[in-house]
């Protein structure tokens, strides 16, 4: 635990409440606020539950961030659940925590309790669509939205609309994501291609995130196929793996249905990369297929950053992203002719292509960089 220069451990007024170890959208937004803003870092203490075999805490420090690891205790163990708030709350009271966030559902549940039997505000990261009435989500996302809670920071109008209605009494507000402006070379960009044995002359289309139904990357390769057979110069990749040990056989239907298509020559499963910027900036057109809402969209804002073209699911933080066929394209959920007419428009108008990755990268500039939401998340904790 880092010592201030007096001996005394350092003051932190914001505990964030973190429970997977492993690297979901939740977990990047945490390790990108904590990267690019030294205020939130030294400020911050993250306690871990330590749920996942991923390597969160380690990164974390790697930043500099503090962080305490503490023993996974599941909801279905009421004892285990106590020993784990106690320790947070003493974990609190010695260093001088005002503020308890939770980032997403099970973490608030826990750090909410904490608040409230500490006496400190509790706030609320709130990264999904709740659905309403209450008993039409799971029994997790139930307890989290009904914690103890001071504020609620919702990642888009979508999921705030629901929040309203589901909690009329708690103080809520807009917090979009945001993402560091990364610098990826041309050279890079064209090295990235090489490797998946793109040639200059081909348009590659890219997926980008977790392999889940819900996510659509299933759309993606029914859509690939019908643009494969009308634009021969097409290419394809998928990035990604399965998380939190959700749908793992989720990607063996993938390769089969490519292989049934007769893709398996024009489109590249690459699993999980650390090198997730410099596949984007790979692409020519990078595609968003999620089945329903997404909550936000961080793949969307990544992209269009790196000046990329962006097709996306209508609906949900898509839609409050894209505002304009300046910055993207927008196409009706589950719908892979529909997407498909996108791509090929797209594949066969390099200056259409230029011209919306340009509109995209200013839209993130002027309203989802990670220092805006830095700067928007500092504001909130300091008004409770």
């Amino acid at each position: 635990m880092p010592l201030t220069p007096e001996g005394s451990a350092a003051q932190r007024d914001t505990l964030f409440i973190q429970s997977t170890t492993e690297f979901g959208g939740a977990e990047s937004v945490l390790y990108n606020l904590l990267e690019h803003s030294p205020a939130l870092r030294a400020r911050s203490l993250v306690a871990s539950l330590s749920f996942g075999n991923g390597n969160l805490p380690e990164r974390l420090r790697g930043l500099g961030a503090e962080v305490v690891e503490l023993p996974r205790a599941r909801l279905r163990d009421p004892l285990g659940v106590g020993k784990t708030v106690l320790a947070l709350r003493a974990l609190a009271k010695a260093r001088g925590v005002r503020v308890v966030v939770g980032n997403g559902a099970h973490p608030q549940i826990v750090g909410g309790l904490t608040a409230r039997l500490s006496g400190l505000r509790s706030v609320f990261l709130v990264h999904m669509i709740h659905a309403h009435p209450w008993w039409k989500n799971d029994r997790l996302d139930t307890l989290a939205v009904m914690s103890p809670c001071d504020l609620m920071l919702a990642v888009s109008r979508a999921a705030l609309t629901t929040l309203d209605q589901l909690r009329p009494k708690v103080a809520k507000r807009l917090l979009y994501n945001g993402t560091p402006i990364r610098d990826v070379s041309a050279d890079d960009a064209r090295a990235a291609r090489a490797e998946l044995g793109v040639r200059e002359d081909e348009v590659l289309f890219g997926v980008f995130g977790r392999l889940q139904r819900w996510k659509g990357q299933d759309v993606f390769v029914e859509a690939a196929a019908q643009v494969a057979r009308r634009f021969p110069r097409a290419r394809f990749v998928i990035v990604g793996g399965s998380v939190f040990g959700l749908e793992p056989e989720f990607l063996a239907g993938l390769e089969r249905r490519v292989a049934e298509l007769g893709l398996s020559e024009r489109l590249a499963f690459t699993g999980f990369r650390k090198d997730v910027p410099r596949l984007m900036a790979a692409c020519d057109v990078v595609c968003h297929t999620t089945r329903v809402a997404e909550p936000f969209g961080m793949v969307l804002i990544e992209a269009m950053a790196l000046e990329r073209p962006v097709i996306a699911t209508r609906g949900g933080g898509p839609s409050e992203i894209i505002d304009s066929d300046a910055s993207g394209v927008l196409v009706p959920p589950d719908d892979a002719p529909a997407l498909a007419t996108a791509m090929l428009a797209l594949a066969e108008t390099p200056d259409r292509r230029r011209a919306i990755g340009a509109g995209g990268a200013a839209r993130v500039r002027g309203h989802f960089t990670i220092d805006r939401m830095a700067s928007e998340l500092l504001a909130h904790l300091d008004a409770l």
